[in-house]
């Protein structure tokens, strides 16, 4: 297990600020947050590049702290790849093995079983420089395997490739994680690529860490306001607590001017007796309702006119105002249904904010700001 604590670092006047996390054997950690957030730092300082101001970097045990690179027992690939350029890709890979002395391994066994399943056997001798961008990583991350560490540190290996490519690259990490049993931690600020390889989820913004956990919980509930904006959530309402009735919470929707049906009471926040607070939504949550079929005045259910609408694919993004308010809702549906109920520009919609969807911020929670409107 890896285990950081407390850890501070400082780049010029960037500061990171106390961060800690825990990589846990055969799992991956994914480090996301913007450009600029801190999580490159964060990474230099565990792998040993970078001499943190404080805290402890623990792996099984031991403290690595202030251990050399080489001692650390962490094979790292940063965002260039660091390959060497004056050698093959055979003597790429092999590198890692000879200075650690195994002739044997350098040969067969585990290198050549990382070449055959990674498919560059045909180029083993040819210089990395002749490499296309997919076959750089591939080498790159044939190299860090055949190191014979089981902690693979990874800074956005990916990030310079094109969307296929980048993604055929994501379900070999995931095969290479499962054969080797190898314990990832990756920094990305690619949502997809965070919850498709990450276990678990750091977000850092401005140098501290924002939140952390399952992938699941950081994806279904966001700590704060901010932590909401960072994972492309525009659907942010301010609310204030009417009621507890019929075995729900209920609460008045200052931007959107409607009342909302929102929990179960016993929950947590109220429990906490939060009397105001952020709700939030994702597009996809958005039911969009067949205004024939439906009634204008049921719960949740807001009325609005279409303003802008988005392809994407084989999906429609809608950009709907609520007739109450200068309010703007995101909503997300497949071309097929929004063509079936005719939205388009400036067409009116009936919009469903499900109260199973909503998440609850506090407005107390640091880092929390309100908002409700799009750009």
């Amino acid at each position: 297990m890896l285990e950081v604590t407390g850890l501070s670092a400082r780049a010029g006047s960037f500061v990171l600020d106390d961060a800690s996390l825990t990589v846990l054997p055969s799992s991956c950690h994914v480090i996301l947050g913007p450009t600029g957030s801190g999580k490159t730092l964060l990474l230099e300082s565990v792998i040993g590049l970078r001499k943190p101001e404080g805290g402890k970097i623990i792996l099984d045990g031991q403290d690595i702290t202030d251990l050399q690179i080489e001692r650390r027992g962490l094979s790292y690939v940063p965002q260039d790849l660091a390959l060497f350029p004056h050698m093959t890709v055979r003597e790429n890979i092999l590198y890692p093995v000879r200075i650690r002395g195994s002739k044997h391994d350098a040969e067969n066994g585990i290198v050549r079983e990382l070449v055959d399943s990674l498919g560059i056997g045909h180029l083993l001798d040819r210089s990395v420089r002749n490499l296309s961008g997919g076959e750089r990583q591939r080498t790159a991350l044939a190299r860090a395997v055949a190191s014979g560490c089981n902690y693979l540190i990874l800074d956005e290996p990916l990030s310079a490739l094109h969307e296929s490519l980048k993604k055929e690259l994501w379900y070999l990490l995931k095969d290479l994680q499962r054969r080797y049993d190898l314990a990832l931690l990756m920094v990305t600020h690619d949502l997809e690529e965070a919850f498709f390889l990450g276990d678990t989820v750091t977000v850092i913004l401005e140098g501290r860490v924002r939140q952390q956990g399952e992938k699941a919980d950081v994806y279904e509930h966001p700590a704060s306001v901010d932590v909401a904006k960072f994972l492309g959530i525009r659907n942010l309402f301010n609310v204030r607590t009417e009621r507890t009735a019929d075995g729900f919470l209920w609460g008045y929707c200052d931007d959107l001017r409607a009342t909302f049906r929102l929990l179960r009471p016993e929950l947590k926040l109220a429990r906490n007796e939060t009397s105001s607070f952020v709700v939030g939504i994702r597009p996809e949550d958005v039911a969009i309702l067949d205004p024939e079929t439906s009634e204008p005045c049921g719960t949740n259910i807001i009325e609005g006119t279409v303003r802008n609408t988005y392809e994407n694919g084989s999906f429609l993004t809608l950009i709907a105002s609520s007739n109450t308010s200068s309010t703007f809702v995101e909503a997300v549906l497949p071309r097929t249904m929004a063509k079936k109920l005719g939205v388009s520009r400036g067409s009116s919609v009936l919009l469903r904010l499900p109260e199973e969807s909503f998440f609850l911020i506090d407005s107390n929670s640091p880092q929390t700001s309100s908002t409700a409107r799009l750009p």
